[in-house]
């Protein structure tokens, strides 16, 4: 097993202080408002939802609606998982913020004047994610390895949400190049200097069974004959930890713009891949976009 790196244990270690200390303010806060009015209701999960009080998306209550975001931008991130060259790519990121169906209710099921507000506890909904393809015909350092198809990854997940701190946990089954289990954890420290202003700061942990890591950062008795590299059987587990950071401002009743960091690190049996030992065990992406909420009635 490797180390981890002194700078990944201080990120981490920080961005779990301030959630920490914000949760442990947080029923010491409540005690003290007592009797006061009730806080302000907090969106759900901080990686995917708006940030921020959204002025009101006209709704009446019905029966049966849904309501989701999609944010359109840019992105810079690795070419592939353990890649030294990075790439600007488009994003493309949809959320379903809730859905009601008859007796069939995600979310938080109401749709009422603000459905962009979550209240404060639990929360659940599904969790998305895309990976491209990898071309070893487009990257010298890869030659002799199978190409992998694209993947999407489609699962849900829940969270519990305080005034100032977001957990949340996601599981996703994989369809295409990986046809594997993978989750992640994570948790935000929340801020708000302004009204339409909001930040958030944590950390990330990213697992993977051994179907997933296999396909990522494997190396087979044939592909390691072609290419050089020594052959590896990796072992699912611990993938992965970083941190997050996350900007968002509102610019209109239904309009974001979202800003994100992310650092990470390869772990475990994912670090000691030839794949990620020719390349790069820290991963960085970058990506800016604007958010547009949706509300369809039935």
């Amino acid at each position: 097993m490797r180390p981890v790196s002194p700078r990944l244990c201080a990120a981490l270690a920080g961005a779990c202080a301030l959630a920490a200390t914000a949760a442990l303010a947080a029923p010491a806060s409540a005690q003290q408002a007592e009797g006061a009015a009730a806080p302000a209701p907090a969106p759900s999960f901080g990686a995917d939802v708006p940030s921020v009080a959204d002025g009101t998306l006209s709704t009446q209550r019905r029966d049966r609606g849904l309501v989701f975001t999609v944010l359109l931008g840019a992105q810079t991130r690795p070419v592939y998982f353990g890649a030294e060259e990075t790439e600007v790519a488009p994003l493309f990121r949809p959320n379903v913020l809730a859905f009601d169906f008859g007796r069939i209710d995600l979310g938080d099921g109401t749709l009422g004047d603000d459905p962009l507000e979550r209240p404060l506890g639990f929360a659940f909904g599904p969790s998305f994610r895309y990976i491209g393809e990898r071309n070893a015909g487009d990257h010298d350092e890869l030659t002799g390895l199978e190409d992998i198809d694209a993947t999407f990854e489609l699962g849900a997940q829940v969270g519990y949400i305080w005034p100032s701190v977001e957990a949340f946990g996601q599981l996703r089954y994989g369809f295409g190049g990986s046809e594997a289990w993978v989750g992640e954890l994570g948790a935000y420290y929340v801020t708000r200097p302004a009204d339409n202003f909001a930040l958030r700061i944590g950390p990330r942990l990213l697992f993977g069974t051994n179907d997933y890591t296999d396909t990522y950062f494997g190396v087979s008795a044939d592909e390691a004959a072609a290419s050089g590299l020594a052959e590896y059987d990796p072992d699912g587990g611990l993938l992965r930890a970083g941190v997050e950071v996350i900007a968002t401002y509102r610019l209109g009743e239904q309009w974001w713009l979202e800003g994100r960091a992310r650092w990470d690190q390869f772990q475990d049996d994912a670090a000691d891949s030839p794949i990620v030992q020719q390349g790069a065990r820290d991963q960085g992406t970058v990506s800016i976009g604007v958010r547009r909420a949706f509300v369809l009635e039935f």
